[in-house]
């Protein structure tokens, strides 16, 4: 197990200074960094600045997780045109700020300056313990069966779909608690959607706790499809999804689907920034959280590495230069 530090004791030097000084609990460095950009990853007047913030952190939180590693800290830059308001920052930086130290992590430091569109690089820093290994892709053997640790998939890109479609204004007059307006849409469950959309909230812990028995784990970033494709070419195995086990996942969307004219299939499958963690394990060793929704086999066909109920998928999901 990782040592315990107390937040003095793990961040010597913090904001205010050239750099930060952030002592690990163990020589292993994890790190990654992600970008958001207005007009590509988010929409104007469709979010919120704490959002914004919210899922910045869990892109990067994410990627460390499924390593198996516990995050650490964060940094930040930000960069927007002279005319974006202080509180849009000081929002911005509450939702990046509540959503690490919901996984012990802390912001240390970053950067403020000027450009025509706002952007939000985030870098994590997490510390994966002495003698346990990374959980990579390449690691899943056939007879694993693939699971994923949430309990719905599609909720993002149900958001998205929504966002999309001209129905979603978003109002900050209370920035600490944003309102979401949507027009000409039934489905109760609609806000919600669109909140997970732009602040997903999975449960990353299970990355560096339940993550311990996996071969092989990633985030869902890309969708089902993307990803779990990735993970089956680096494990060089073939995956076939479980119709069934995902079956409620698409009733639980159908109503949205239907008033949008979608197929609540396609947001399974492709939808992207879920960020749960994707993982193989042996047969009977998938821990609490996770839930089975597919076994892998020997690879026999290539571009065959995903299938549903032995049937080939249409659509790849998301492609950020497609």
């Amino acid at each position: 197990m990782l040592p315990h530090l107390a937040d003095g004791e793990q961040i010597e030097v913090g904001p205010g200074d050239d750099a930060a000084v952030v002592r690990l609990p163990s020589e292993r460095l994890v790190v990654t960094t992600d970008t958001l950009v207005d007009g590509y990853d988010f929409l104007p007047r469709t979010t919120a600045g704490r959002w914004i913030g919210h899922k910045a952190a869990v892109q990067n939180l994410a990627d460390v997780a499924a390593m198996g590693a516990r995050p650490v800290a964060l940094v930040a830059a930000l960069s927007a045109p002279v005319s974006t308001p202080a509180s849009s920052f000081e929002q911005l930086t509450i939702g990046l700020a509540h959503r690490a130290e919901a996984d012990g992590a802390r912001i240390v430091g970053g950067d403020l300056g000027r450009a025509q569109q706002l952007t939000v690089t985030v870098t994590a820093v997490g510390a994966l313990e002495e003698g346990r290994p990374a959980v990579l892709r390449s690691g899943a053997r056939p007879g694993d069966v693939l699971a994923i640790g949430t309990d719905r998939l599609g909720r993002s890109a149900a958001g998205l779909a929504l966002v999309l479609a001209g129905r979603v204004r978003v109002d900050e007059s209370d920035p600490a608690h944003p309102g979401i307006q949507l027009e000409g849409i039934q489905d109760p469950a609609a806000a919600d959607l669109v909140v997970w959309h732009n602040a997903p909230d999975p449960q990353l812990s299970l990355g560096w706790t339940a993550g311990r028995s996996a071969h092989a784990m990633m985030d869902l970033s890309d969708g089902l499809i993307r990803d779990g494709g990735r993970l089956a070419a680096a494990s060089q195995v073939a995956i076939d999804l479980d119709e069934q086990a995902l079956a409620p996942d698409v009733r639980a969307l159908a109503p949205l689907a239907a008033e949008l004219g979608a197929d609540p299939w396609q947001w399974v499958l492709h939808g992207a920034e879920e960020h749960a963690m994707l993982a193989a394990f042996a047969p009977g060793r998938v821990p609490p959280g996770f839930r089975v929704i597919g076994r892998l086999r020997t690879s026999q066909a290539p571009g065959r590495a995903m299938t549903l109920g032995g049937r080939p998928i249409v659509g790849e999901g998301f492609d950020h230069f497609g």
